[in-house]
């Protein structure tokens, strides 16, 4: 019998390549959004961009950090959460002495699986 549910753990996916970051969307059968979680080290930025058609939201899970616009540096603490419309450049940083975690969401999620169908997309039973 299937289940009706999935069930992954962060001990179970692996760093996507050349990241920190681990995509839950793909492994949980997500269909309508994609989401990440996000292990920012000490001194690290993420890349300036935007998207197309999805917006995205960024929660800070733990750490101190910054989620950044070109206009706008936003000072970020735990359980704070901003989201960014399409077409908004934006990044994060983390200028603190430890890691900082963050929970990404995306939607929808039809922009991430082009980008990378088999991390995002449905998984490959």
């Amino acid at each position: 019998m299937e289940l009706p549910y999935r069930h992954v753990s962060w001990s179970g996916l692996k760093d996507y390549p050349g990241e920190t970051c681990r995509i839950y969307s793909g492994p949980l059968a997500c269909e309508n959004f994609a989401f990440i979680i996000n292990r920012q080290e000490p001194g690290d930025a993420g890349v300036m961009h935007a998207h197309d058609e999805a917006e995205e939201v960024y929660v800070l899970l733990s750490g101190e950090a910054a989620f950044v616009t070109e206009d706008e540096t936003v000072p970020m603490v735990p359980l704070d959460a901003v989201r960014v419309p399409a077409g908004v450049q934006h990044t994060t940083r983390n200028d603190s002495g430890a890691d900082a975690m963050w929970l990404v969401i995306e939607a929808p999620a039809d922009e991430f699986v082009a980008w990378d169908p088999v991390a995002s997309g449905p998984p490959q039973d």
